[in-house]
C-alpha cells in the first residue's frame, strides 16, 4: 500500500454515499465506488491503473498459484482483467441463479447490505488459488469463501483487493494465516 495510486484514490474520495436497506429495519451506508460492484461509469484511465497496479501487486506478493478466483458481482471483473494481465486462468465465483441450482457447492454470503448464494464449480483439491475481490468491508465474503475452500481441499494463497475499508483485511490475514493485501486502505 506505499504506491501512488492518483485516480484510484480520486475515484474513492469522490464516491456518492447511498443508503440500502438489507430489509426494513436494516440499513446500510453504501459508497458507490466505480470499480466497485455497484459502480457504473469507470474511465479507460482508472481501468489501466487498477488492472496494471493488480497485476504488479499480485506478481510481487503471491508468486506461486495455479489460478484467480473471483467472486461476483464486483470481484470477478476484476479478476478477470488481473488474470488476462498476468496469463493466468480464473475461476469466477457466480451468485445464484436458476442456472447454478444443480451444482453440488454453494454456499451462503450475507453482508451487512445482503445476502445470496455464491455456487462453486470447477475446483479440484489441491488447487493453489489467490482470491481476488474489489473490496473488502467486513471480511464476510472472504471469510465464507475461505471456509469452503478448506473443506474442498483447496489451498488459498492468499487475498488480493482493491480497497479495504477499515482493518477487518489486517483480521482476515490473522485468522486465516494468509497474506491480505490491498491497493488502498480507508
Amino acid at each position: 500500500m506505499s504506491a501512488s495510486y492518483a485516480r484510484l484514490s480520486e475515484s474513492i474520495s469522490n464516491a456518492k454515499n447511498v443508503r440500502i436497506y438489507k430489509n426494513k429495519e436494516t440499513a446500510y451506508d453504501f459508497k458507490l465506488y466505480p470499480f466497485g460492484e455497484r459502480g457504473t461509469y469507470i474511465h479507460p484511465e482508472l481501468i489501466s491503473e487498477i488492472t496494471d497496479s493488480l497485476a504488479a501487486s499480485v506478481t510481487e506478493q503471491f508468486p506461486a498459484f495455479d489460478y484467480i478466483v473471483s467472486p461476483e458481482p464486483g470481484g470477478h471483473t476484476w479478476g478477470m482483467l488481473a488474470a488476462y494481465k498476468l496469463n493466468k486462468p480464473m475461476n469466477i465465483l457466480r451468485l445464484s441463479t436458476e442456472l447454478y441450482d444443480n451444482y453440488e457447492v454453494c454456499i451462503k454470503r450475507e453482508t451487512a447490505y445482503n445476502e445470496n448464494y455464491i455456487y462453486f464449480d470447477g475446483f479440484t483439491r489441491g488447487d493453489r488459488v489467490l482470491l481476488l475481490d474489489d473490496v473488502i468491508s467486513s471480511g464476510a465474503t472472504i471469510r465464507c469463501i475461505a471456509d469452503q475452500m478448506k473443506g474442498m481441499g483447496i489451498e488459498l494463497v492468499g487475498v488480493q483487493g482493491i480497497l479495504a475499508k477499515g482493518e477487518h483485511y489486517k483480521q482476515l490475514a490473522a485468522d486465516y494465516g494468509i497474506p491480505v493485501r490491498v491497493l488502498s486502505a480507508v
